[in-house]
Parts: C-alpha cells; structure tokens; sequence
C-alpha cells in the first residue's frame, strides 16, 4: 500500500514539474535580460603594455578586465557606471557610461596620453610634484589605483613597508 502511495506521488510530481512551463505559462530560468546590457571599449594598443580597464558604479568595482586592446563586460545591471581606463606610463582616462537594457554600449578607440613626468626608479619625486598613478594588486589580487583616491578635498596618506627577510 505504502509502495502505490510513493508511486502515485511520484508521478503526480513529475505531471506538475512538466506543466509548469506550457506554451501559455512560460517559465523565464534566464532572468528579465532587459535589466541587464553591456559594454565594449576598445582602446588604442600599447606594445607591451597591460590595459587595466575598471568599471565603478557608485565607487564601487564591478568589473576588472586587463587587456591589450579591447574588452568586453556582459550582463552588466542597468545604471550609471564610471569607466577608468589606466596603463603603466599613461594617464588614466575617466569616462561616464550609462548602461541600458538589451542594449551594448560602445567605445571605439579610447587614446591614452602618455605621461611626460617620468619618474626614474630611485630618484623620487620633488616636493609639490604630482605623484604618477599607479596601480598595486592587494592580497586577494584586486587592483587598486592611486587615481581611485585621488580627487578634490580628498586626503590621501600613503605607507608603504616591507615585509619579510
């Protein structure tokens, strides 16, 4: 008896997981896509050089990508993003980018201005001298930029130590 029990529950389980996607009652596993959009930059390459390209919103990372020239963020929340664009000698480039729904943002051919202040390793830096940006991975490898805090009536103390033999 107990046996027919498990058996007629069984089937009538998998009768109700088979209809609850009928053609009248679809069911969405993907999600509402028009909540989500996408970006694609291309920047002007640099032999030899890493492109970090970092997408903010509200301050926040979001994304990271390091490319040689183009990248390409998906199924991005639609909102108001801030794009940092940064290289090894380069000046880094801040662009404001809205995202829109089923839709891919573009930006053809991003240039980078190569920094004229080159500092050579060992010399430092004169007094009143703007620091170049740099960037330096934290211990979990996520990328952090002195441009990221670095603005108006910001104050930014820097330590660094050594650690080890």
């Amino acid at each position: 008896m107990i046996q027919k029990q498990i058996f007629i529950a069984s089937v009538l389980i998998l009768l109700c997981a088979f209809g609850c996607g009928t053609a009248d009652n679809p069911v969405d596993v993907k999600g509402d896509d028009s909540q989500l959009g996408a970006l694609r930059v291309e920047v002007e390459e640099i032999d030899g050089v890493s492109i970090h390209l970092r997408l903010l919103k509200d301050g926040q990372l979001m994304e990271h990508s390091v490319s040689d020239g183009i990248a390409e963020f998906d199924e991005i929340p639609v909102g108001e993003y801030t794009l940092k664009i940064s290289a090894e000698g380069y000046q880094t480039t801040e662009q404001n980018v809205t995202i829109n729904g089923n839709e891919t943002v573009s930006l053809d051919k991003v240039i980078l201005t190569k920094l004229s202040d080159s500092v050579v390793p060992g010399e430092g830096l004169l007094v009143g001298t703007k620091a170049p940006d740099f960037e330096l991975p934290d211990g979990n490898g996520d990328m952090y930029s002195l441009s990221d805090y670095v603005g108006k009536d910001k104050k930014l103390v820097i330590v660094f130590y050594r650690t080890g033999g």
